[in-house]
């Protein structure tokens, strides 16, 4: 199983951003759907190749869920399909917020869009280091 990125976390795979490129912070509330069962969370970080998602509910590593956000001004949901790639469950006097790492499995055009109308309707938006 992936193991969640955190400041202790040495780099994988060659990659020296863990994943990470081109994301930016915000706090947007997302309902994730798989199955038949809906959760909600709230949308951290994204970039056009994922989004973590905290949440206290565990998904299963491999799962595919429909994520949808539903941002301020927008005229309707945004939805993509996703896989879950890690887990971070809750741990008490712990900093890291619980919750998912899941990425897009739509086409790269659609995530792409989707990071950059997630991008636009963030007035201030702060980008990840």
């Amino acid at each position: 199983m992936p193991e969640p990125p955190s400041e202790q976390t040495p780099f994988m795979g060659g990659r020296t951003d863990k994943g990470r490129a081109n994301r930016f912070r915000l706090d947007v509330p997302v309902q994730l759907r798989e199955r038949g069962a809906s959760y909600t969370g709230l949308a951290k970080n994204i970039g056009p190749g994922g989004v973590f998602v905290a949440t206290v509910r565990t998904l299963g590593v491999g799962d595919r869920i429909t994520v949808t956000l539903k941002m301020k001004g927008d005229a309707g949901p945004i939805e993509a399909l996703a896989e879950v790639r890690w887990c971070r469950p809750f741990v008490e006097l712990n900093d890291l917020p619980a919750g998912v790492g899941l990425r897009f499995i739509d086409t790269p055009l659609r995530a792409a869009i989707l990071a950059n109308e997630l991008r636009r309707s963030i007035p201030t938006c702060r980008t990840c280091g």
